[in-house]
Parts: C-alpha cells; sequence; structure tokens
C-alpha cells in the first residue's frame, strides 16, 4: 500500500510542477506551490513509516534498512543510499520554495523566479518517477534484501523477509542523523540564488536580485558551515583514523561551495554599496549552482571512491546532462543582458576595503578551483588511461595552504581598513602593538611546541588577527558608539575571529600529534605520553543488529573504552570506534587495529588541538546566526 501511494504521489508531483511552471495568475501559483510542497513533505514521512514499519514490500527499504536497525538509525536510513537521498533533495528543495513563496511575495520577478525554481525540482522528480524511485515495489525478493523491483503501482509485490540494513558507517554514530540534512540544506539552497538571478535577468528587471540572493547565500552558507562541521566531527568519531579531514573528494565538493558562498557574502556588498563586481556576481551565482550539482554528481554517482560515498547509480548522466543545460541557459542569459552587466563599476581603490574583498574573492575563488582540479582529475585520468589514481592531501596542503595564510593577512587588514583608500603606512602604525604582541606569544609557544617555518607563520598571523579584533572590539565598546551597530561588519569580524582559532587548532593538529603502536595482552601496561595505561578485558557485547568487542583501558582512574562493532547484516570487516581521552589542548585517541586470540594490536594517537578546531568550527557558524535569524523572520 505505501509502495503504490508513494509512487503515485511522485507522478502527482511531476503534475503539479509542469501545472506550477504554466500557471496563470498568482493564485494558481500560490495553490500549485502550496500543493507542491505539502507533496513533498508528505512523501518524506509516508517513507519514514515505511522505514520504522519495515515494509520490506518496498525495495528501497529491503535493502537499505533492517528489522534489527535501530530507530534513529531507521530514520536515517532515508538518506543512506541513492533514491532516499534525492527525495532528501527535494525536500529541501520544497523548505526554500516555501521561503520564497513567503518571503518574496511582492517581487516583480516572482513568476520567473518561481518557474525557474520549479523546473529545477521537476528536473529531480523526473529522475525519481522514470529511473529509481525510492517507493519502488520489491517483484523478487532475495534471501536477504530485494533483487528486482517495479517502479509502477498496484503490482503484485513480494516480502523480503530481511532487509540487508544500512552501510555499517551510517549506524555507528548519532551524527549520522544530523549531519547530512543539514549538510543539503546548505547545498539546495544555492538553487534558490540561482533562479533570483536568472529570473531578475530573464525578466531584465534587475532590481534588489544581489540583495535577494545574498540573503539566501547567507542562509545556505550557514547551514554548510554546520554541516561540513559535523561531518569533520563524524569522520572523527567513527571512522577511526584519528583526523578530521582528509581531502576527500566528498569533503571537497561539499567545500567548494563554501568558498564560493564566502566569495559572495564578500562581493556582494561591494556590489550593493558601489555597483562594482556585478558580472563577477552573476557569474559566482552560477558557478556556486554549479558546484552543488556537481557535488552531487561525485557523491551518488559512484565516479570516485570515498568513505563517503554510500551508494552507486544511474544518476551520473542525468546529473551532467541536467549541469550542462543549466550552465548553458545561465551563458545564454547573461549574454542577452550584456549591457546592464558592462555597467558595473570598476574599483577604484585596491587599498580598500572593497579593494581588499576583491583580492579575497580572487584568492578564494583560486582555492576553490584547485580543489575542483584536484577531485575531478583522477576522474578524467581514468577514463582516459584506464588506471585509478588518488591525489593525496600534500596537493591541497602545499597549494590551498599558503592562500588561506594570505587570506588571514587580509582579515587582519581588513580590522581597521576604511571603504575608500587607505595608507597602508597607517594601519601598519595601529597594528604595531598588535604584531609585537603576536610575536612576542609566539616566542614564547615556540618553547612548548615543535616550531616549523609553518607553525611560526600561522601562529604569528593567527594570534596578530585575534589580538586586532579584541583590540577593535575594546576600542568600539569604550567608544560612544554603538557596539555591533553595523551587523554585517562585526558578523564577519567573529568569524575572522574562529577561522584565526581553527586555523591553530589545525597547524597544532598537523605538527604536534604523533602516534605510537602497541602489540599487548590483557591485564600488560602500555606506557604512552609519559601516562600509564592499564589494558584490561575484551567485553563482547551482543546487540540485535550488531556484535561489540569492547576493551576497557584504565588510565588515572579514567576508563577508555574503545571497541569494533561487527554487524549482523554487512559483509564488511568489522568498524572500530575510536576510545578518546578529551582535553582542551589534545585528545588521547586509541583504536583497536586488530585482535588474534589474545594479542591485540592497539593504535595510540595524541591528537592536539582538536578542541580548538570544534570551538573555531563553532564560532565561525555562529558568527552569521543573527542574520540568518533576522532574514528567516523577516516578511
Amino acid at each position: 500500500m505505501i509502495s503504490s501511494i508513494g509512487i503515485l504521489s511522485t507522478w502527482a508531483s511531476i503534475v503539479i510542477c509542469i501545472l506550477l511552471i504554466y500557471h496563470k495568475n498568482q493564485f494558481e501559483r500560490e495553490l500549485y506551490s502550496r500543493l507542491l510542497i505539502f507533496n513533498s513533505i508528505f512523501q518524506f514521512l509516508l517513507l519514514e513509516v515505511g522505514l520504522l514499519i519495515d515494509d520490506f514490500s518496498i525495495a528501497y527499504i529491503a535493502n537499505h534498512s533492517a528489522s534489527s536497525t535501530p530507530t534513529l538509525y531507521k530514520f536515517a536510513s532515508l538518506w543512506g543510499a541513492l533514491d532516499g537521498s534525492i527525495l532528501l533533495w527535494i525536500l529541501c528543495l520544497a523548505i526554500y520554495l516555501l521561503y520564497q513563496v513567503k518571503r518574496f511575495k511582492n517581487n516583480k520577478n516572482k513568476d520567473y523566479e518561481n518557474k525557474i525554481f520549479t523546473a529545477v525540482i521537476l528536473f529531480f522528480y523526473g529522475f525519481i518517477v522514470f529511473q529509481s524511485n525510492p517507493f519502488a515495489g520489491c517483484i523478487e525478493s532475495g534471501t536477504i534484501g530485494c533483487l528486482e523491483s517495479t517502479l509502477l503501482p498496484f503490482q503484485e509485490l513480494e516480502r523480503a523477509s530481511m532487509g540487508r540494513g544500512p552501510n555499517p558507517l551510517l549506524q555507528n554514530h548519532p551524527l549520522m542523523a544530523i549531519h547530512p540534512p543539514l549538510l543539503y540544506l546548505g547545498y539546495v539552497g544555492l538553487a534558490l540564488p540561482f533562479a533570483i538571478t536568472l529570473g531578475s535577468f530573464i525578466n531584465k528587471n534587475h532590481d534588489n536580485w544581489v540583495v535577494k540572493s545574498r540573503e539566501i547565500v547567507r542562509i545556505s552558507w550557514f547551514f554548510l558551515t554546520i554541516g561540513i562541521s559535523l561531518g569533520a566531527a563524524w569522520s572523527y568519531e567513527v571512522l577511526g583514523w584519528g583526523g578530521y579531514w582528509a581531502w576527500d573528494p566528498v569533503e571537497n565538493v561539499s567545500f567548494i561551495p563554501w568558498l564560493l558562498c564566502t566569495a559572495f557574502l564578500h562581493s556582494s556588498i561591494v556590489q550593493r554599496k558601489n555597483n562594482s563586481l556585478v558580472n563577477w556576481n552573476y557569474v559566482l551565482i552560477g558557478l556556486m549552482f554549479s558546484s552543488t550539482i556537481y557535488g552531487t554528481f561525485i557523491t551518488r554517482s559512484g565516479v570516485l571512491m570515498s568513505v563517503h560515498s554510500f551508494s552507486n547509480g544511474p544518476i551520473g548522466q542525468y546529473l551532467l546532462i541536467g549541469l550542462f543545460i543549466s550552465l548553458f541557459v545561465f551563458l545564454i542569459v547573461g549574454w542577452k543582458n550584456e549591457n546592464y552587466l558592462k555597467k558595473s563599476k570598476k574599483i577604484s581603490y585596491f587599498s580598500g576595503t572593497f579593494g581588499l574583498f576583491t583580492i579575497n574573492n580572487i584568492l578564494l575563488s583560486i582555492a576553490a578551483f584547485i580543489i575542483l582540479i584536484g577531485t575531478s582529475y583522477p576522474i578524467y585520468f581514468e577514463v582516459v588511461n584506464r588506471k585509478q589514481i588518488s591525489i593525496g592531501r600534500g596537493f591541497y596542503d602545499q597549494l590551498v595552504g599558503p592562500i588561506f595564510l594570505i587570506l588571514i593577512l587580509l582579515m587582519i587588514l581588513g580590522v581597521n581598513t576604511k571603504v575608500k583608500a587607505t595608507n597602508m603606512k597607517t594601519i601598519f602604525e595601529q597594528e604595531n602593538l598588535n604584531l609585537i604582541i603576536s610575536l612576542l606569544l609566539s616566542f614564547v609557544l615556540s618553547f612548548y611546541l615543535i616550531f616549523k617555518s609553518s607553525v611560526a607563520i600561522t601562529f604569528v598571523l593567527s594570534l596578530w588577527l585575534i589580538i586586532s579584533i579584541a583590540h577593535k572590539t575594546i576600542k568600539s565598546l569604550a567608544s560612544k558608539s554603538k557596539f555591533g551597530s553595523d551587523k554585517t561588519y562585526w558578523s564577519g569580524q567573529i568569524a575572522h575571529f574562529g577561522i584565526a582559532i581553527l586555523s591553530i587548532g589545525i597547524i597544532m593538529n598537523m605538527t604536534q600529534s604523533y602516534t605510537n603502536e602497541y602489540e599487548t595482552n590483557s591485564g600488560e601496561i602500555v606506557y604512552f605520553d609519559n601516562q600509564k595505561y592499564i589494558i584490561g578485558d575484551i567485553n563482547n557485547i551482543e546487540f540485535e543488529e550488531k556484535r561489540v568487542l569492547r576493551l576497557t583501558i584504565e588510565n588515572n582512574n579514567m576508563i577508555i573504552v574503545p571497541a569494533i562493532n561487527i554487524f549482523k547484516n554487512s559483509f564488511q570487516q568489522g568498524i572500530s570506534t575510536p576510545g578518546i581521552d578529551r582535553g582542551l589542548f589534545s585528545d588521547t585517541y586509541i583504536t583497536i587495529k586488530s585482535i588474534e586470540d589474545d594479542n591485540l594490536k592497539l593504535i595510540f594517537k595524541k591528537n592536539m588541538g582538536i578542541q580548538i578546531i570544534w570551538i573555531g568550527m563553532a564560532i565561525i557558524a555562529l558568527s552569521q546566526i543573527w542574520k540568518v535569524m533576522y532574514a528567516l523572520n523577516k516578511k
């Protein structure tokens, strides 16, 4: 029953999308928009009900859930594979459609914006209905899961006797229920600025397109920041390798739109205040949307191997066709508005705020391009040479790292830079004391850290930025002017403050962390980092969905419990879960490498700066919270 209702509902959504694109008046637009929103929410809830009641007559549920799967992970199974993740994508599009309908009622371009945005929704519904429907019924079941399914309703279905269960990595930590939806809200939101911009340019009414787009981009940036941060935490907590970011292809394709969003949030200020960078902002809108489609291609088509890529499916060609069509339309519309784009003013002062923003955009775009090349090159190399290669983190660290150090320097200059030309000599005179303090602090820290050139430069610049922002804050609080009156400026400074803290955490983790591997047995003592660790017994704990081997390790009356999770419905090897003793400046991170009879192979890692990294990420995300809440509550 759920299968047939779901299939008919997705068919109805196709019809509603077509009616919405060809609506004749405001009443029809409002009606069809709300019907589409309601239907997408209904489909999401319907599939969730099927997952929770173990309806194994639905192929997706039989292949990606199991009766033994805990409730939380049954709920999260909806986005654990291709079909369900596209349904989540559509739900996020519906949320932004609701925002567009409610927020931009009095809008001269609303018809065009609405039609373009609906066309994006129709594109994804087309894939679901004609290619890969999450409600497809099972017509041939196997010993476990479903072997063959149908896209048609009211068919005689077979109910699989047992579900395959989710990918083990997707049921090993509660973050799996939070991280993907938040990341999708950031990803998917970039379709709305694309629709707003195209609608404005097609209608030849260029009023406020950059202001409205900026509002949505900020919301998307906020969710992308949280999603990426939680993804880093998931990687650290689940994968057992002791890191949080590996320049993995799927990590990269979430970072690229974040960089482009960051660039747009800066360059849109220049357009709004000086009518400059208009053509560049138009290009950025197209690149942001294209990067999300390309990122989905990387994530869901199976073209690259990744610990984050959990599905292989037929969506690859479909997404590439959509990508080329959207880029072609965007270029044609831009060409038709060539005269408007040519009216963009040139930047008069590169030593002023607008000049710094322009340099900032160039650097962020170069970083995004480098990451794109590093992520995409292995795909094309394999196509041409029939061989697989991978690009390691050294490529990104060496090319992207210096760019971010230059960006930190620009942030320092931006603390006191005026809109128009600023005498750099005056800026450095104002910053003399802050620089001296940062140099002294770095010198003191050099006695406690392994100081390389990269460490020294990062510490000096990051501490300099922190001190400059703190100094500016104290001066503002002491002055008669109302502190925080310029919310755009101060939200930016808070974000920059978080980036400085994040940079310190990253460089500490990269250069100060160290690892030892031990072969030991229960009852023995291991010495690591001048600490004594008593190896306890292995406890074998049976759960309905998995078997857990937990090892107790005692250190100064504290118990650390690394484990290996062996999922019963999976043919994969056990998933190692680290035991972590957390500290403000360092974590002791212990994983079980192997268990052979009574012999244990354990990996001890001293992870420096991890909590500092999380603090920095939290500050960056929260820096925009007041602007995001204002946008969401604005009528």
